[in-house]
C-alpha cells in the first residue's frame, strides 16, 4: 500500500507491535510498511528484513524492545558498506531511518534513542 496525502501531510503506512522472527535473512520477518515498530525481540539474534528496495524509498524502524535487533536487506541487497545480504544491528530503544537510492542499496540516517 502507499501513503495518503491529507493536506498538508503525507500519511504513511504504519505497523506497530511487530514481532521479530528468525535468525537469518530467509527467516526474518519482512517489513511491509513505511513506519515499523518492533516490540518483540526474543533474543538479540531475532531479525526483520527490509523489503526489496525501490530507488527513492524510505523505511523507519523503531526497536522498543530491550534486546538488539538484526535488520537484513532483501536478498542481494546491502545496508551501508556492509557485505551483500549482511545484517545491520539496531540497538534497543532506538529508531533509524533507511533510504534506498538504488534497487540494491540501503543507507541508514538519523538514529535516535528513547
Amino acid at each position: 500500500t502507499t501513503g495518503v496525502y491529507a493536506k498538508p501531510y503525507l500519511i504513511q503506512t504504519v505497523e506497530t507491535t511487530i514481532s521479530a522472527t528468525g535468525t537469518t535473512q530467509g527467516t526474518a520477518k519482512v517489513l511491509s510498511n513505511t513506519i515499523n515498530v518492533i516490540s518483540t525481540v526474543i533474543t538479540g539474534a531475532n531479525s526483520v528484513a527490509l523489503p526489496a528496495a525501490i530507488a527513492g524509498m524510505t523505511i523507519f524502524i523503531t526497536n522498543t524492545n530491550a534486546n538488539s535487533l538484526n535488520i537484513f536487506p532483501a536478498s542481494g541487497g546491502k545496508i551501508n558498506a556492509l557485505a551483500t545480504d549482511a545484517s545491520y544491528t539496531l540497538n534497543q530503544n532506538a529508531t533509524l531511518m533507511f533510504i534506498a537510492p538504488a534497487t540494491t542499496q540501503w543507507y541508514t540516517l538519523n538514529s535516535t534513542y528513547a
